[in-house]
């Protein structure tokens, strides 16, 4: 797949009243992305990956009517807005693939992880206030883009037939293989199904932006933004806030238990009294799920030789995949620790 250049990105900014100035944004797996200065401020462009979206006008179509939601039935909470093109649409498609246009919120800062117990309840409060803030959107409005995204039966299907297909690749990814046998019996029976509600989808510490005194936060990236169960955004939420070190470090993926417990604290403070049984049953074994499953998606992503997750060197996603392994591990041993904060 060829991804767009400089100059695609360019002319791109330019159908969405670019004044000159378009620099590449780093940062993400997926998409690429881009900050251009218009005349009413500056936007954030962003080109959809159609390998891993097939459908990208189904992503722009989503966020379009998420934004449009958030920003009449939340108005105070600082969303950012849909820009449009100069003739009106807020999608583009030229020979590039497809590119939307969001208004940049000034003056915000990224963190990979919290730092202290009140980065993570303010991260994780934003995180559920996301969820709460579209309770009132219909599900069917939005168009599921990644079918099975948390499917952990299907994702190792395709693990397998990555393993089946990758031979030599598999002696530098033999304790991973070892890692992911032992955990998968401790997966084999899938969990009650709980209510669908809209979710955020990919709740990783790094999606959200903080004020620069770290006293805010607001959900950001919402390609995944689908009708889904609560435990997926926890599980991940936790799953990305509680590990130490950063996603690629094989040594990481050591429990930070009181980020871990402050990361819950600041969730269920913002949504717990709208939590119905089936989700609090759910919920202490979705971290361990979740970052067993990530792991295996890295490990297939390796075995098929980085296809899907950008990397920058050599390994990384085997290196991505021993540190989520991990991680589900020290995580499953903490379920009753999940449990105890719930009740």
């Amino acid at each position: 797949m060829a991804r767009p250049s400089r100059a695609d990105a360019e002319r791109a900014a330019v159908a969405f009243g670019s004044q000159g100035r378009v620099e590449p944004v780093s940062g993400g797996h997926i998409n690429d992305s881009y900050r251009f200065a218009a005349r009413a401020g500056d936007c954030l462009l962003q080109w959809i990956n159609p390998e891993v979206f097939p459908d990208p006008d189904a992503v722009a179509d989503n966020v379009a009517s998420v934004l449009d939601y958030l920003a009449s039935h939340d108005p105070g909470g600082g969303w950012p807005s849909v820009a449009v093109t100069l003739d009106g649409r807020h999608k583009l498609h030229d020979r590039s693939g497809v590119w939307r246009a969001l208004t940049w919120l000034p003056g915000r800062v990224q963190v990979a992880q919290p730092n202290d117990l009140d980065e993570a309840r303010v991260g994780a409060g934003a995180f559920a206030h996301f969820v709460r803030a579209l309770s009132g959107l219909d599900p069917a409005r939005l168009t599921p883009v990644l079918p099975g995204f948390h499917d952990l039966e299907g994702r190792l299907a395709a693990f397998d037939a990555a393993v089946a297909g990758a031979p030599a690749r598999l002696v530098d990814a033999a304790g991973c293989l070892e890692a992911s046998a032992r955990l998968r019996e401790r997966f084999a029976v899938d969990p009650l199904p709980a209510p669908l509600r809209i979710i955020h989808g990919d709740t990783k510490f790094a999606n959200l932006l903080f004020t620069a005194d770290r006293k805010q936060a607001l959900a950001v990236d919402y390609d995944t933004v689908m009708a889904g169960e609560l435990a997926w955004d926890f599980g991940d939420l936790l799953r990305s806030a509680a590990s130490s070190g950063a996603e690629d470090d094989p040594d990481g993926g050591v429990v930070r238990e009181s980020i871990l417990a402050a990361t819950a604290q600041g969730y269920f403070a913002e949504l717990g009294a709208e939590l119905v049984e089936a989700e609090r049953a759910a919920l202490p074994a979705a971290p361990a799920r979740m970052a067993f499953m990530l792991g295996v998606r890295f490990m297939t992503d390796y075995l098929e030789g980085d296809r899907y997750f950008r990397i920058t060197r050599r390994q990384q996603n085997l290196d991505r995949a021993r540190h989520q392994l991990a991680l589900a591990e020290a995580l499953l041993l903490r379920q009753e620790l999940i449990a105890e904060l719930l009740r």
